[in-house]
């Protein structure tokens, strides 16, 4: 089956516990043969006690049925309890994994899908693989044994019946078959659906603002319901077919059961076969063809687990950003330490999905630099940051950062060296402390302490009852733009780059707030060689070099001075925000 094959080339991805796997498929067998030893005796109960009148054995068989069943309970007992520990802890592998590359992927790749399929990927289908591994696997293997070992039992019994038994097994394997496009089909859009509405529901939670402010519920109301309506159909209609293979082999079953029914009566009337080997036989053609059954009924899960598998090894086969491909063993010196020139770029061309983006970029930043880029809205001021990060990759040219090509440089070497401040930050679910020492895990208090300082945090965390201990909820609510910025300047400062980008840091918070966080960004970019957007025009002018953007290009290049002495693009962008700037401060 495909799904075992899909598993097999991710059994590597799995710390398999042999130990405890071993234990558990012990006690599933041993359970198994207990519970098939019982038809035996009640056979001999039948035909010894019951028929015979051998009293004496009456206590003896039914201490050994009891000793039976308590020692089966007990089997199955440890075999839950180990396959669901084992079950949590391979989630928890094959989920540690998948986090690992999504770190490595390409951020467009990311960005272009939204967090509906990541959060399905690392959900249900991690859980999928560990419910395939300790539940799938687990009643296949046990029903193929129950399968083996009561058609062992039924030749002992009578060959016929045995033969009759192998017979009928092809028969109902084929019923499945008969069903399989429909059920695979209608699971892959179950799957495709849950995708999409997991998508749906984050956008809606988070978009509540907008959707309250503009009255949007009753637009929900209907996104949601149409969404659903698809999954329901699909859901429905994988259910029946489902079913239909069940019954279809249940109605089999029972033909064959009259079938053995009516044989074996013959045979008890000719003395052939005592009464206890009757129901011992009944018992074992049960056990045979049952768990066939059981497996058709089961293909529905089988099939959710493969197209499960089959996603998550898509998704591993993503390909990797440039950083994550580099071999550690490439790593000479650090790129710092190397040259005066801390970038350059010469004909650099980025695209993503045919969408040229960067188009023959050329620039040179030296050590120490302070560097501004201008440019209207979409002229790639942001893409060659996330360039710079690793974060999108060069189709063409050449980009150094010191004297490394950016083809040879690691993630760690990346983050070791460079930092950047978004326009956004982004805080985590804990405390103000968690929040800024994730900058450096291994700064100690004093250093925590400096960087919010040197953030312009102090007041802030004065102003608070529990200090820099305070907690803060999703994304710090509680917290304004500004300070959030300032919690995202003291990671960094505590981080040390030697290379900080500043993309637009100050561009969703008020004039007040924007001076506090310029203190900040001041003592940060100290001694630092600085990439810079930013819209203020102070900031701009103090650059010891400005590059222009249009349309992903270098169209100007100069001090605030030269620029200006041009009239082209800058001139004219300068001109427009000093309008702007008085016009405000005459409203």
């Amino acid at each position: 089956m495909s799904g075992i094959r899909i598993f097999m080339r991710l059994t590597p991805l799995l710390h398999i516990r042999w130990g405890l796997t071993v234990a558990a498929y012990i006690c599933t067998f041993g359970s198994l043969v207990l519970n098939l030893v019982q038809p035996l005796l009640f056979s001999y109960l039948i035909d010894n006690v019951l028929i015979d009148k051998k009293t004496e054995l009456l206590v003896p068989t039914m201490t050994i049925m009891v000793g039976c069943a308590i020692a089966s309970v007990l089997f199955t007992l440890v075999r839950g309890g180990v396959f669901r520990y084992l079950g949590i802890r391979h989630t928890l592998d094959i989920r540690e994994t998948m986090l690992r590359h999504l770190r490595k992927i390409p951020m467009p790749e990311i960005e272009k899908h939204g967090p509906g399929k990541f959060t399905a990927l690392l959900g249900m289908d991690a859980a999928a693989m560990g419910n395939f591994v300790n539940h799938v696997l687990v009643e296949l293997v046990s029903q193929f044994v129950v399968m083996s070992v009561a058609i062992i039992f039924l030749l002992y019994v009578d060959v016929w019946l045995g033969l009759m038994a192998l017979v009928s097994i092809p028969l109902l394997l084929y019923i499945p078959i008969l069903f399989k496009r429909p059920i695979e089909r209608n699971v892959q859009i179950c799957r495709e659906h849950n995708e999409e509405i997991g998508t749906y529901l984050y956008e809606a939670i988070e978009g509540s603002r907008e959707i309250r402010s503009f009255g949007l519920e009753n637009w929900e109301n209907e996104r949601n319901r149409s969404l659903y309506i698809a999954l329901v159909r699909a859901s429905t209609r994988e259910t029946l077919f489902r079913v239909l293979s069940g019954q279809i082999g249940a109605f089999v079953i029972s033909m064959v059961m009259i079938l053995l029914y009516w044989f074996g009566t013959h045979q008890v009337l000719d003395g052939t076969m005592t009464i206890g080997m009757l129901v011992a036989s009944v018992t074992y053609l049960f056990n045979v063809l049952n768990p066939i059954n059981a497996i058709n009924s089961f293909y529905g899960e089988l099939k959710q687990s493969e197209v499960a598998l089959g996603r998550i090894e898509g998704f591993l086969e993503t390909p990797l950003e440039a950083a994550a491909t580099v071999d550690d063993l490439r790593r000479t010196l650090p790129f710092h330490q190397q040259s005066e020139i801390i970038l350059s770029c010469k004909d650099v061309h980025v695209s993503y999905e045919g969408v040229n983006i960067l188009q023959g970029l050329n620039l040179q930043i030296g050590r120490g630099q302070r560097i501004a880029f201008v440019g209207r809205s979409g002229s790639g001021k942001s893409s060659l940051f996330r360039t710079v990060m690793g974060f999108m990759q060069i189709t063409s040219g050449e980009m150094r950062l010191g004297s490394k090509a950016m083809e040879d440089i690691t993630r760690q070497e990346l983050n070791e060296h460079i930092s950047m401040v978004f326009q956004e930050t982004h805080l985590f679910r804990g405390t103000i402390y968690e929040n800024i020492i994730i900058g450096n895990l291994s700064a100690t208090a004093d250093e925590v302490n400096e960087a919010v300082r040197l953030a312009n945090l102090g007041d802030l965390i004065d102003s608070l009852p529990d200090g820099i201990q305070t907690f803060i909820d999703h994304k710090g609510f509680q917290l304004s733009g500004g300070q959030r910025q300032r919690i995202g300047i003291a990671r960094v400062l505590l981080r040390k780059p030697s290379v900080l980008i500043l993309d637009e840091p100050t561009s969703a918070l008020d004039r007040l707030s924007e001076e506090e966080v310029l203190v900040a960004l001041k003592n940060l970019m100290r001694g630092k060689t600085t990439l810079m957007a930013t819209h203020r025009l102070e900031t701009i002018k103090e650059a010891d070099l400005i590059y222009v953007l249009d349309k992903g290009r270098v169209v100007e290049a100069g001090n605030h001075a030269s620029l200006m002495e041009q009239s082209g693009i800058y001139y004219s962008m300068i001109i427009n925000s000093e309008m702007e700037e008085k016009e405000i401060v005459a409203v």
